[in-house]
């Protein structure tokens, strides 16, 4: 089960694509990836990928950034065994939440209807770092036109370990090791959530997932569930990845897919 996983990642990891000029393999690899697993795809004016499947008044949107941080020059991955476990290394971000939003739409709903959305802007424009979710509020515009409110969203990305700070006092010029607890071993973390509603129905799902290493936490942003926030219950969730995001030396143990996987495939 692990290497098709490994190979499946790094097919998406080592192609690059730029959220500014919304150009790379990494586009239209994952539309052969997902005509090839049986999707019809469709992409909008902007770049972004749609795939919808199932029908029903329940509609869950699932949603991962196709786009590299622009600070990363090259994309690169490797994997190898860390101990017993196999371990990913390199530009993951979010590589990772693709791969994991490829195979829920292979997979499609177990009931309702689901839209699976490929976003080409997520990260910092090169000379706007402070502008984030660029193409999450396309995506908002797109739905709000056809007229669809999605029950719930779940931007589908990579995170931190554990916090050493509340978020308000993280000092991000600070040593990775001083903001984040680099031996922690939970496996994903739900987060990203603006409002209470969406906390609850996390911890919710949490909760009937059962599993001791995926818990929910304080931590977000204007990223892309804050925007999807606007329009409906929303919250992020994804494996944790160790290392900066910025930077081309990120790791993840390939457990920590898995697990994420198994727990979006019971949300949806």
């Amino acid at each position: 089960m692990s290497y098709p996983m490994v190979g499946g990642i790094k097919g998406l990891a080592r192609l690059p694509f730029n959220g500014d000029t919304r150009k790379g393999p990494r586009h239209a690899y994952l539309l052969s990836e997902l005509r090839r697993r049986g999707c019809h795809p469709a992409v909008d004016l902007y770049g972004n990928i749609w795939v919808e499947k199932g029908e029903g008044k329940k509609t869950i949107l699932f949603s991962s950034h196709l786009d590299v941080d622009p600070r990363v020059r090259q994309v690169s991955i490797k994997s190898g065994k860390r101990g017993n476990r196999v371990q990913l290394k390199g530009v993951l971000d979010n590589a990772v939440g693709c791969y994991i939003n490829l195979l829920l739409a292979q997979a499609g709903p177990k009931k309702g209807r689901a839209i699976y959305v490929f976003t080409a802007s997520e990260e910092i424009e090169k000379n706007n770092p402070r502008r984030f979710a660029r193409s999450a509020r396309e995506v908002v515009r797109e739905l709000r036109r056809r007229g669809v409110k999605p029950d719930l969203c779940v931007a589908i990305d990579v995170t931190y370990p554990k916090l050493l700070h509340p978020q308000e006092k993280l000092d991000w010029s600070d040593d990775y090791d001083k903001m984040f607890d680099v031996n922690d071993t939970m496996h994903c973390y739900l987060d990203g959530f603006s409002k209470p509603v969406a906390q609850r129905i996390g911890r919710g799902y949490i909760k009937s997932f059962g599993h001791r290493k995926v818990a929910s936490r304080r931590f977000h942003g204007h990223d892309e569930a804050f925007v999807y926030s606007q329009l409906s219950t929303s919250f992020a969730f994804g494996p944790v990845v160790y290392g900066h995001f910025d930077q081309p030396c990120q790791r993840m143990p390939l457990s920590h897919l898995r697990t994420a996987l198994s727990f979006l495939k019971m949300v949806g």
